[in-house]
């Protein structure tokens, strides 16, 4: 239920809610600036309410045309990085200050029973939130910095029922979430197609959001994507942002100049290996977000008409699929759009990261009954290019 509301009310207007979201974190962040280094008496509450107000109205008419696909110069570009990556961090250092704020006012009660004299609660408020910032701070610097610097190997083996013995040990390398035009464009492609070459892998599959807004970039992209070598072939679908890129436009320059790649439009083939594997692949069904593979046509459709003598692969964008296509006999989903959570916290392998709010399957492995998922942290960014907790990833799945 709560999912299903985020999902609707949230996503549906996500460049809007940002807007908003970033007008009143710019007044929090002030507010709060005034209660630590002149003292909360000095919050001019009528002013700081119309500046909120005015900061919400504006930045929810900006953000929305920031997202919007279009070509951009380089003055533009910086500009919609640079807005992007400031009102990112001011969410997310609001955030902060609201929790440590919410926190003191839960031990208010709790200090004044102690004794504690008003003066030295105020200090302790001070001390906590300013830390609280500056740790804030530092992780957002890092991720921005460093996040995405250090490109990931995952490896592992997926048993898959049905998989003929002369298929055994076949790897496939699993890309995802590129979004070439938002900073994966130009050496960082190159080191990323460089690097799965270098893996030897049987199969190259890429499961959405090749391009990011900046249709500038998809010729460069393409050149770049044509890169990738494996024997069965390299394969790929669409994902939500290259149908804001324009799909049409991102499918036309994948076949112009990067003719080894093969774009799978609700379609199934058969692989060029020793024994029947078919891979199918289905484009993102778009803006409707709150759809996020709830009984897709599509899938049934692909799944009635595979023939029956070998596993079957399902490419999907959006991992929610994953229920529909085991029950419809697939035995291999791989997908990506969530990073990961792109920000998640450096404990049990970045499970708790915001992507959960979201759905189920964030990243990593999942099984339903003979049925696999693998979702990748993918490469690239959606928004602010940083990431934290959530390193990109090439992994390779040896089938066995």
């Amino acid at each position: 239920m709560f999912r299903d509301f985020i999902r609707t009310h949230v996503f549906e207007r996500f460049p809007l809610v940002v807007g908003i979201a970033l007008g009143f974190s710019q007044c929090i962040l002030v507010a709060w600036g005034f209660a630590i280094f002149r003292g909360p008496a000095s919050i001019p509450f009528s002013w700081l309410f119309g500046s909120a107000l005015a900061l919400a109205l504006g930045n929810g008419l900006l953000m929305p045309r920031v997202g919007v696909a279009r070509p951009r110069g380089r003055i533009g570009a910086w500009f919609d990085h640079a807005y992007v990556a400031s009102g990112f961090g001011a969410v997310v250092l609001a955030a902060g200050v609201c929790a440590v704020t919410l926190g003191f006012a839960f031990a208010v009660p709790l200090l004044a029973f102690a004794g504690m004299h008003p003066e030295a609660g105020l200090a302790f408020y001070r001390a906590a939130s300013i830390v609280a910032v500056a740790g804030l701070g530092g992780a957002l610097a890092w991720g921005f910095r460093y996040g995405a610097q250090h490109l990931e190997l995952t490896l592992l083996e997926i048993p898959m029922a049905g998989l003929s013995e002369r298929l055994r040990g076949l790897r496939i390398a699993h890309l995802s979430d590129l979004h070439i035009g938002n900073g994966t464009e130009g050496g960082r492609l190159t080191a990323i197609v460089e690097k799965t070459n270098e893996l030897a892998p049987d199969l190259v599959v890429i499961t959405g959001d090749l391009f990011d807004h900046d249709p500038r970039h998809l010729v460069a992209g393409a050149q770049g994507l044509a890169g990738l070598r494996a024997p069965l072939g390299v394969y790929a679908v669409l994902g939500n942002h290259d149908l804001m890129t324009g799909k049409e436009q991102v499918a036309d320059a994948l076949a112009r100049h990067a003719p080894t790649l093969r774009l799978l439009r609700d379609e199934c083939v058969r692989l060029p290996a020793g024994a029947p594997l078919y891979l199918a692949g289905i484009e993102d069904p778009g803006r409707d977000w709150t759809e996020h593979g709830h009984g897709l046509a599509t899938i049934e459709k692909l799944a009635a008409a595979a023939p029956a003598d070998g596993p079957l692969l399902l490419l999907v964008h959006r991992p929610d699929a994953f229920a529909q296509a085991a029950a419809l006999g697939f035995r291999l989903v791989l997908a990506g759009h969530f990073h990961g959570g792109q920000l998640a916290l450096p404990i049990g392998d970045g499970r708790w990261n915001a992507a959960r709010f979201l759905t189920p399957y964030h990243r990593g492995l999942y099984r339903l009954g003979e049925a696999t998922l693998y979702v990748s942290r993918g490469l690239g960014f959606a928004g602010p290019r940083v990431r934290f907790g959530s390193r990109p990833e090439i992994a390779v799945l040896e089938l066995v």
